[in-house]
Order: C-alpha cells, then sequence, then structure tokens
C-alpha cells in the first residue's frame, strides 16, 4: 500500500479495511511495528501540496485516532518518548 499512489483506488481501499479493523486491539501492535502513524502523518502533509482524495484523508485519520485511541498504543507511547518526540508535524499544517 505504502508504495500506491496518494488516492488511489487501491490505496482507498486499503485504508480503509485497516481503519475496520483497527477496532481489533491485537492489530495496533503490528500498525505500531509498521510506523503506520508516520505514514498517515506523510500522507496528510503531502495533501497540502497535491490533491488527495478525502476518502484516502479521513479514513486515514479515522485510523489514527483509532491508532492512538488503544491502550497498547498509550502504554507504547509513555515508555518510548524517542518515539513520541520523533514524530514530526509539518509547521504549516492547520486545521481550519
Amino acid at each position: 500500500m505504502k508504495d500506491q499512489e496518494d488516492g488511489s483506488v487501491t490505496q482507498r481501499f486499503c485504508i480503509a479495511i485497516l481503519q475496520k479493523m483497527s477496532i481489533k486491539e491485537d492489530l495496533i501492535e503490528v500498525f505500531m511495528k509498521n510506523k503506520m502513524i508516520d505514514w498517515i502523518i506523510k500522507l496528510i502533509e503531502r495533501s497540502l501540496d497535491i490533491e488527495i482524495h478525502t476518502f484516502s484523508l479521513e479514513f486515514a485519520s479515522a485510523l489514527m485516532a483509532n491508532i492512538l485511541h488503544a491502550t497498547s498504543t498509550l502504554e507504547y507511547l509513555q515508555k518510548n518518548s524517542s518515539f513520541t518526540k520523533g514524530v514530526k508535524f509539518n509547521s504549516n499544517l492547520s486545521i481550519s
């Protein structure tokens, strides 16, 4: 999925499937191990420069919310402050 063109049909379906699967706590650790939070942040940042299908952005945001809401993620972030500090947001990113 990471090699798919942003907003492509394949990417949209993959993100939607991952978002639906993200309600399963067991899978959250797999998402964290595969740096899904970083990938989602970069996708959102890229959307500032290029148009990315809204579906991709909405489901990716919902996926990130589910990942961040999981108990295992919160525990991981508390124990691994270096990961938390390493997550960088574009300073030009504004939420309206």
